[in-house]
């Protein structure tokens, strides 16, 4: 998962999935020095292994591309009046953008 704002901030997530479980969560935040060099400081970054797992606050949570699905179907994608809702599949129709943004955020 990723995700950045206006301000320069970007964060990603990786969630590593074997045998349709959840084996090691990754996670770099990263702050644009927003002077047209692309240069940035990671703010934080960390690994976690199995053992480990949502030991750190920060982070998308460890989904199974199941779970994800599940999630698409009964929040992300729901019709809101105060939002947009974005929804793209790549990778022969996989889920690779998913979500909704409040109106004026």
């Amino acid at each position: 998962m990723v995700n950045g704002s206006w301000t320069g901030y970007s964060a990603e997530t990786v969630i590593t999935v074997r045998a349709g479980k959840v084996v090691e969560r990754s996670f770099e935040a990263r702050q644009n020095a927003n002077n047209g060099t692309g240069a940035f400081t990671v703010l934080d970054q960390w690994t976690e292994a199995e053992s480990q797992l949502s030991t750190h606050e920060k982070g998308a949570a460890s989904l199974t591309l199941d779970k994800i699905y599940e999630e698409a179907k009964s929040n992300w994608l729901l019709k809101r009046d105060n939002a947009s809702t974005y929804f793209e599949t790549r990778n022969h129709g996989m889920i690779s953008l998913c979500g909704y943004v409040i109106d004026g955020c």
